[in-house]
């Protein structure tokens, strides 16, 4: 059902229905022009547009930490600090466990993980110092080596999402 619209005093609006002229863009002109003088679009606007929509691209969904193995004995006064050896993360499409082993130079750490189910996705680990991107095999097994410590978080690009990716929480190596 077509209704006309009405103005302010219940009225039709005449030529509602016929298309813009050279008035029209006249009057839309001035008004936008008015508007950029009244309430001018900020500077920042359109970069932090770009981000949201960059950000609503990735469309990532966050792992839940599910579980943290630590080495025994690593809970003891004396023991050195506690470094995590396995920890699990859950979603409801897959489920990611890694394993890490400091280097021998103590400053990186290798970083062994398996994806379930098992299927060849990339796999992404991100830190403030870059990304590095590798492919998980058939048997869903994937790993970085010379990782440096500090905080890092994973992002695994599901085969049937197209760009929807899932990522951990950020952890700290």
């Amino acid at each position: 059902m077509s209704r006309k619209h009405e103005n302010a005093w219940g009225a039709p609006v005449p030529g509602e229905d016929e298309p813009l002229d050279e008035r029209d863009l006249a009057v839309l002109d001035r008004l936008g022009r008015a508007v950029q003088v009244v309430d001018p679009v900020p500077e920042s606007l359109v970069e932090r547009s770009l981000f949201a929509m960059t950000l609503a691209r990735l469309e990532a969904e966050i792992m839940e930490l599910q579980q943290i193995e630590a080495p025994a004995g690593s809970v003891r006064g004396d023991a050195p600090p506690l470094e995590a050896r396995t920890i699990t993360f859950t979603h409801e499409r897959l489920t990611v466990m890694i394993a890490l082993s400091a280097d021998d130079d103590g400053a990186h750490v290798r970083l062994d993980g398996w994806v379930a189910p098992a299927a060849t996705l990339v796999v992404e680990l991100r830190q403030p110092g870059g990304e590095r991107t590798t492919t998980a095999d058939d048997d869903g097994r994937f790993a970085f080596t010379a990782v440096d410590r500090g905080p890092t978080s994973l992002l695994v690009r599901l085969p049937d999402g197209g760009d929807v990716t899932v990522a951990t929480p950020v952890i700290e190596l």
